[in-house]
Parts: C-alpha cells; structure tokens; sequence
C-alpha cells in the first residue's frame, strides 16, 4: 500500500469508525447499549458467513478460531462493553479523550513486545496529536463537574484492551484472512455480550424503522467494513502507526455530527484539528531508519 493510499484508507475508516457513534446514538434512543452492541455482533457474524463461504476461506482453521475469539474478547467484548458502560456516567468527550490514549499505549506494548522502536518525532506526533483532541473535545473547559471515578476505570480498561488488541494481532494474527477473523471477533462479542444484555435490559419494544437501520448500518457497514480496513491498517503499516489513526476520529465525528444531526461548529473544532493534522503528520511519515523499519511496520 502507498502512502497516498494509506492516507486515504485511514480517512475512510476514521469516518466509519466515528460514524458508529452517530448510528450507536440513533439505536439506543430505544435499547441499552449492551442490547445494541449484542444485536450488532450477532448481524454482523450472520452477514459475513455467507461471504466467507462464497469466497473458500477457511472458516474452522485452529489458528484463525483461536485469534478470532481473542481479539473478539478484546476489541469487541471488553473494549466497547467497558467503553460504552461508561459513557453511562462520563460525557461522551471525555470518553474519546481517554479512547486517544490509544497511540500511547499501542507504541508502549508494541516496543515492550519487540515488534517496532518508539521513534522520537512519532512520539512527540502523538502527544501533538492527543492536544489537538483535547482541544477538540474542551474536556478542560471551566465549571464542568468532576468526572465519575468508576466511569473512569471503565473507559480506561477498554482503552488497554484496545491497545493490546492491536499488538495482538501485528505480532500473532497478523498473516491470518481477515474476514474469518472479524467473524470469530463478532461471534465471540455476541456470546459475551447477549447474557449481559439478557441481565440488563429489556423488555424490549418492537423497535421503530430508524432503530432497525441503524444496527444493520452497525453490523455491515461499522463492525464488518471499519474492522476490515482496521486490521488492515495494522497489516500496512503496524500497530503504532494505524493506532495512530484514532487521533482523526474526532475530527471525523464533528464533521459527522454537523452533517447529520446539525451540531454547530466551534472555533476550537478547527484549532483542534490543525493540531491533529500536524501530529499525524509526524507519525504517520515514512520512517528513515532501516532499523526501525526492520523492527516494526513493513517498509514503505
């Protein structure tokens, strides 16, 4: 993948990635969010079984089943279950604030794991980059309420297992077919996911027409196309660098939100963002050091 082309699968899959909190927002006007996160996991598994089947691939392989299940249990069960039990408490902004902290960590565990060195300029990109969403979200804003500590550690567990699902799968998944892992993902976020669902919610109404559209937009498009140019992002480029992707999700989600639920935009919105587009472009630049390039991501 060329540079050009990475850049622009990482817009792509910022835009759905953020989108999903736009069509979450929409379905849980009338279901819990472990209800919506249940239904998704279990449409999105039933989409992708015929394609898997129509293109041959193998479906039952002991490796992909054993990776399947654990980044489902990561990525799925654990991150946005933990994610989404605290927006219950925590402003939606504080949450992506914590979400961003992805990079950090994803750089942390790929080096400890010996998978790719931490390059100065990627890191100070990162930090440039984690203002830019501060500045975005306004979480220093003056008079707001101190936030939920239990919301917090929510937020903050999810975000680690995000994190190491992405090493996870740039040191053990990473030659596995993407389609059958992203359905053993779905699969497993389902299992775990429908009990807490069972125990939580309901009963549950007949759910209006924007409810339904809005899982199925979830299922296919969210959890089927955003994890599928997720992990290959993390395939292209490495972990540090496609989690380094997540810094445009706010971005992604004020433009969403002023196109389709007419959020105005604010002056610290652009400042925010001129930020962000510095800090990823020191990160996500082709790096000049061959040894570096032999530790980590596959050379540009």
């Amino acid at each position: 993948m060329t540079q050009p082309q990475f850049y622009a699968v990482a817009v792509l899959f910022s835009l759905i990635w953020s989108s999903a909190f736009v069509a979450g927002k929409v379905a849980m006007a009338e279901l819990d969010p472990f209800t919506v996160l249940a239904a998704r996991f279990c449409l999105s598994a039933a989409l992708m079984l015929p394609l898997i089947r129509w293109q041959g691939a193998a479906l039952l392989d002991r490796q992909t089943v054993r990776w399947g299940v654990l980044l489902g249990l990561l990525n799925n069960a654990v991150y946005l279950g933990l994610t989404f039990s605290a927006l219950r408490t925590l402003r939606p902004e504080i949450v992506v604030v914590m979400v961003s902290c992805t990079p950090f960590l994803t750089t942390l565990f790929a080096a400890l794991a010996g998978l790719e060195r931490i390059e100065i300029a990627r890191l100070v990109g990162i930090v440039l980059g984690f203002t830019g969403v501060v500045v975005m979200c306004g979480v220093a804003s003056p008079g707001s309420a101190p936030p939920d500590p239990l919301g917090l550690v929510l937020a903050a567990g999810g975000t680690l297992a995000f994190a190491a699902g992405t090493v996870l799968f740039r040191g053990r998944a990473h030659g596995l077919a993407i389609l059958p892992v992203n359905f053993w993902q779905s699969v497993t976020g389902a299992v775990v996911l429908a009990p807490v669902a069972l125990a939580s919610g309901g009963p549950w109404p007949v759910p209006a027409m924007p409810t339904v559209l809005a899982l199925l937009y979830l299922a296919a498009v969210a959890t089927i196309g955003g994890m599928a140019l997720w992990l290959l992002l993390i395939r292209s480029r490495g972990a540090a660098k496609a989690s380094a992707c997540h810094l445009l999700n706010p971005v992604s989600g004020v433009v969403l939100s002023h196109l389709v639920l007419g959020t105005a935009l604010r002056p610290t919105d652009f400042v925010g963002a001129a930020i962000i587009a510095l800090g990823l472009a020191l990160t996500l630049r082709p790096s000049r050091d061959p040894a570096v390039r032999r530790a980590g991501a596959p050379a540009e």
